[in-house]
């Protein structure tokens, strides 16, 4: 087949030109940020808030780009930047939410999946009830909690943050046990509360000082001390519960992200922390305005990763490898449909002139085959990353094309010249323009 050798040599030319340029300057584009939540939530205003600092300050040379990416708990964004190209060009912001869902099962990677670029903030947990709850403190509600498991409703994100402050807190009550119920953010959890669906929720402080004159009282502060805008407010630890739980927003790079990009985004970032307008706008969210990088940064995750991991519910059920399952039935298809064409033609019987139709059939299954087995390996290709997205497209369309006029050529109705010309160039203004559909106007990142 023609094309077959053409579509090699045009892997080769394109692979080594598509290859990312490496260049000492950084960011030579606007920087793409993963937020995985819907706009307008707690990360994605605290991600505006530096988003604005760093463009205001000129902070970075290029513009940093927020991308709401909301779904199953933050894990469908944070999927999208684990597969990433790891050049500093795409980055995610997520809270202790990326501990938590390994822990939980949502997800089955966590922090050992990235880069992580530094820790900014920290928003201290609350526990609340409703207004005219019996329980008037934190060993008030844990007695009943371990008098009676699974009565008390704990309204929760689960496998976020605040379903395992449920956890921790019960870990250190023996007996005790919430019965969870998933609602999500916090004005959900606090509508759960209001409208008598749960009993019992945390809060970032911000949400509770914006929920409070609605009718929810808190129990205890999820921290090391007591906060200034709380002063009468008693931490867990204060009354005999050894809880904290605090969240602080992370910045996160693909796993193989250079040192170098990585530092320029960590400086930028904590020069941003340090501007005035951040300050002010963190201080009216009741953030504390930390930033830990390198060494402390590591051993603060560390702490964190270990305080969960000790009251993480028991892991999710393993579910079968479709993916594989399919691929394994896709292949004994074909081993079956191969030995039956080799025992057709040993048995020489010989095929009547009438079974012309037959022929065409069976011809048009090959095909069919042939299709199907090409974009097999293009998925598994583009899946594992072992190409790049133009190079290996280019490739797929041109054999998908040659499939499906190679009868034409061999009854001679075309020119086999011409036509792989025409596929050739086909193909590859069909992937440099899907190419740029994808990563320039609908802002998905490709292999």
């Amino acid at each position: 087949m023609p094309w077959l050798g053409c579509s090699l040599l045009l892997l080769l030319v394109i692979g080594c030109t598509d290859g990312e340029q490496h260049d000492d300057a950084y960011p030579r584009r606007p920087i793409k940020l993963i937020v995985p939540f819907a706009a307008g939530g707690g990360s994605d205003t605290f991600g505006r808030v530096i988003q604005n600092a760093i463009e205001t300050h000129r902070l970075l040379p290029e513009r940093l780009v927020i991308i709401n990416v909301p779904g199953a708990g933050g894990t469908i964004g944070s999927r999208r930047v684990k597969h990433a190209r790891p050049d500093g060009y795409t980055l995610l912001l997520l809270h202790e939410g990326i501990l938590t869902a390994r822990h939980s099962g949502s997800a089955a990677y966590g922090a050992e999946a990235f880069v992580p670029i530094a820790g900014t903030g920290n928003a201290t947990q609350v526990v609340a009830v409703r207004d005219d709850s019996t329980y008037s403190d934190l060993p008030s509600l844990m007695r009943e909690a371990s008098r009676n498991p699974d009565s008390i409703v704990f309204s929760a994100n689960i496998g976020a943050p605040s379903h395992f402050a449920g956890l921790m807190l019960q870990a250190k009550q023996p007996g005790s046990k919430f019965r969870y119920t998933q609602t999500g953010g916090g004005a959900k959890r606090f509508a759960a509360l209001q409208g008598g669906h749960a009993d019992v929720s945390s809060f970032s402080i911000a949400e509770y000082v914006q929920f409070k004159l609605s009718g929810i009282r808190a129990l205890a502060l999820l921290g090391p001390e007591r906060h200034p805008d709380l002063p009468d407010l008693g931490t867990a630890i204060e009354q005999g519960f050894d809880v904290e739980s605090q969240n602080m927003q992370f910045w996160w790079a693909p796993l193989g992200t250079p040192p170098d990009r990585v530092e320029t985004i960590a400086d930028a970032l904590a020069a941003a922390m340090q501007t005035d307008e951040v300050r002010q706008t963190l201080a009216e969210m009741k953030i504390t305005d930390t930033v830990l990088r390198g060494a402390a940064l590591e051993a603060e995750l560390q702490r964190r990763e270990r305080r969960i991991a000790e009251v993480a519910p028991s892991a999710a059920v393993e579910l079968p490898d479709f993916a594989m399952i399919a691929l394994g039935c896709l292949a004994l298809t074909a081993v079956a449909a191969f030995i039956r064409a080799v025992r057709r033609r040993s048995s020489g019987v010989p095929r009547p002139a009438a079974d012309r139709t037959e022929r065409e059939t069976s011809a048009h299954t090959g095909q069919l085959a042939a299709i199907g087995c090409t974009t097999v390996c293009y998925v598994i290709t583009l899946q594992f990353q072992l190409v790049r997205f133009v190079p290996i497209t280019a490739a797929y369309a041109l054999l998908i094309g040659g499939i499906l006029v190679w009868p034409l050529i061999q009854s001679r109705r075309i020119n086999a010249t011409k036509a792989t010309v025409a596929l050739l160039i086909v193909s590859v203004l069909m992937s440099v323009v899907m190419h740029y559909l994808f990563t320039e106007v609908l802002v998905v990142d490709l292999p």
